[in-house]
């Protein structure tokens, strides 16, 4: 892969086109080919999940398989890499709730256009995993003229309110933590171990906040990816040191937890989570909405056992220093209730592009019911159901994933 030619693509594009006087941001793309491409092949550009993540910069796996047939372009959303990344240490004037509401897939979906008319392609495949699948829909729904296939992986979004998509993957959550206990029956007691452990204890993080056992629950992100199970174990299998009598975490035990519960390389994903289901199913505020359904989901903040995934809680703005500037915006967006929904059903029945859809049977971070709903709103759609894999499916096992989507839809 070190022969691929690189071609970097950097152009202006406003913040908000109906408000031309809040400036414009750096969007960036990188452009792949094989040295044997021809240099108008056809284009395929990569919309990446989170939302808040930057487009990859490793190039193995599925580009392997889809530089085969295409050129790729591989696009930083607004916010993140080179694309006038926001965090803490960014401009503060552009951290505000008016900037952030910004990041949403409609806006993605227009830098998109821009992007594409700036590389002079007519029309171009779009690839998009998770809240890149959630894009390339919302792609579909304003430019169908402007994608011939699109290939979603784990992608599928739901229709409904925020409020419906918590309820299911919370629902999906706590089968993956049944069979995780079925599988490491002694993980029940050391979970009640370390909670007890950190109430009553000040451990710090290599980070130096204080690590609360709330805090420590939100690992359960790692249930929803393909080695989940046997991560978990690993980081849960023997975290104390015990010297003297008194028990203390080890250093790689907080090393290992401080990487799993820090937003520092995607602060943007906590704060704008729960927005991209803003103005779905005739909800319009999102209010905290995984926060408020915790417990009526089975997920007492109190009981150890049960971790959360993707979840994201207002407390988070308290505890983690990537997120504490941020929590006066993150307030503004979960009470804004004017957002304008990222979907239009009536536009995705008029689209003529192929879709060929990655469904995994047991993803705790875009529901299979969900999915399969929406899949039944699109005209020409090749469904690939599949538990094989976990929601990472893309990143564990993407070239065969690629070519399989390709395959399906010529």
């Amino acid at each position: 892969m070190s022969r691929l030619h690189k071609i970097d693509h950097e152009l202006s594009v406003p913040w908000d086109r109906d408000n031309p006087g809040l400036g414009e941001l750096k969007l960036y793309a990188r452009e792949l080919r094989r040295p044997d491409c021809p240099e108008h092949a056809p284009a395929l550009l990569f919309l990446q999940g989170g939302p808040g993540s930057p487009a990859p910069r490793t190039f193995d796996g599925w580009i392997t398989a889809a530089l085969k047939h295409h050129r790729v372009i591989l696009l930083d959303q607004r916010g993140t890499g080179r694309s006038t990344r926001l965090d803490r240490f960014a401009d503060p004037a552009l951290c505000d709730a008016k900037h952030l509401m910004l990041l949403q897939a409609p806006h993605i979906v227009a830098d998109a256009e821009d992007l594409r008319r700036h590389l002079g392609v007519d029309r171009w495949d779009v690839l998009g995993q998770s809240f890149g699948g959630f894009c390339t829909l919302a792609y579909l729904s304003r430019h169908p003229q402007a994608i011939r296939y699109a290939y979603l992986t784990g992608g599928l979004p739901s229709m409904l309110g925020a409020d419906e998509v918590y309820r299911a993957t919370y629902a999906s959550l706590r089968r993956r933590h049944d069979r995780f206990y079925e599988d490491n029956p002694w993980a029940r007691r050391r979970l009640i171990e370390l909670c007890d452990h950190l109430d009553n204890h000040d451990e710090r993080l290599p980070t130096g906040e204080r690590l609360s056992s709330r805090r420590l629950r939100t690992i359960g992100i790692e249930l929803g990816r393909g080695a989940g199970f046997d991560t978990l174990a690993g980081l849960l299998e023997e975290p104390f040191h015990r010297v003297r009598g008194e028990k203390r975490l080890r250093g790689d035990t907080l090393a290992a937890i401080g990487s799993r519960v820090s937003f520092e390389p995607n602060p943007l994903y906590a704060v704008i989570h729960e927005s991209i289901y803003g103005g779905l199913g005739g909800q319009a505020a999102t209010d905290w909405s995984a926060h408020r359904l915790r417990a009526k989901c089975g997920f007492d903040e109190a009981d150890p056992t049960y971790l959360t995934g993707e979840h994201i809680y207002p407390w988070l703005f308290d505890e983690d220093p990537a997120l504490i500037g941020f929590k006066e915006a993150a307030e503004q967006l979960a009470a804004w209730d004017q957002w304008e929904p990222a979907y239009d059903a009536a536009g995705l029945a008029q689209a003529d592009a192929r879709v060929a859809a990655v469904v995994y049977r047991d993803d705790i971070f875009v529901p299979r019911e969900l999915s399969l709903a929406t899949a039944e709103l699109l005209p020409d759609v090749r469904v690939i159901e599949t538990a094989e894999y976990q929601h990472d499916g893309l990143r564990v096992d993407g070239a065969a994933l690629f070519e399989r989507l390709y395959k399906s839809v010529r």
